[in-house]
């Protein structure tokens, strides 16, 4: 996807935001991070995503908060993982027993497609929180993942694969993160299960050479509801 293509693909979306009343602003300032993130209303980090527990480095991971004047109301957060050789599900393994603190491989079974399709140059869409008197926006919820998806692209341009890990309740409207695959009870854990994740979440994922589809369709689609 050609710079020129993402710019014209996100900038209704950057404008959906403002018309909502909201801006948005990227950082990789770690630091900054840690004190913003609890405003979103996100009570504590994911393990995949914490700072404290993960090595990130401004190339490798940002976040992006939505702002309602100066105000912190929420946020969204991607990394990017170089996979090499390594299997999606053996570095799935390998990282769950330091990120949920097991002395064993913590999963009990990864799904098929999960094993077949994830691989290469990786990269995870999580964090995502808005703070409670601001959700249920759904237009909102679309336009910020979208230029979080947009600036993925412009980040680590040419990677193989997105995804994301979402609750079993949220797939009425899975099709506002902009995935084209979903994957339902993707991961298995053994008991216990880890703290934030269940056998019920489902893996949302996207070929990174779909994701202008999946970027020109929710502009259209946008662009139709505001003509109704």
């Amino acid at each position: 996807m050609r710079e020129d293509e993402i710019l014209q693909a996100v900038v209704p979306f950057y404008a959906e935001i403002e018309r909502l009343g909201y801006s948005v602003r990227a950082s990789t300032d770690f630091d900054e991070i840690q004190r913003l993130v609890p405003q979103t209303g996100r009570a504590k980090q994911t393990p995949m995503m914490s700072i404290s527990r993960n090595d990130f480095t401004a190339d490798r991971a940002f976040w992006l908060f939505l702002y309602k004047g100066e105000e912190v109301v929420g946020g969204v957060a991607a990394k990017y993982d170089r996979l090499g050789d390594e299997k999606f599900s053996s570095y799935l393994r390998r990282t769950s027993r330091a990120q949920y603190g097991r002395d064993s491989d913590p999963i009990a079974h990864i799904a098929r497609p999960v094993e077949d399709l994830l691989q290469g140059n990786i990269v995870y869409i999580g964090e995502l929180e808005f703070r409670s008197d601001h959700r249920g926006r759904l237009p909102l919820l679309e336009a910020l993942i979208k230029i979080l998806q947009a600036i993925c692209v412009m980040k680590w341009p040419g990677f193989d694969w997105m995804y994301a890990i979402i609750p079993e309740n949220h797939l009425r409207i899975a099709y506002l993160y902009g995935f084209i695959l979903t994957i339902p009870e993707a991961i298995q854990w053994i008991d216990p299960e880890p703290d934030g994740r269940l056998n019920s979440h489902v893996v949302l994922a996207v070929e990174g050479r779909h994701l202008s589809h999946v970027l020109k369709a929710a502009k259209r689609r946008m662009d139709r509801g505001r003509v109704k």
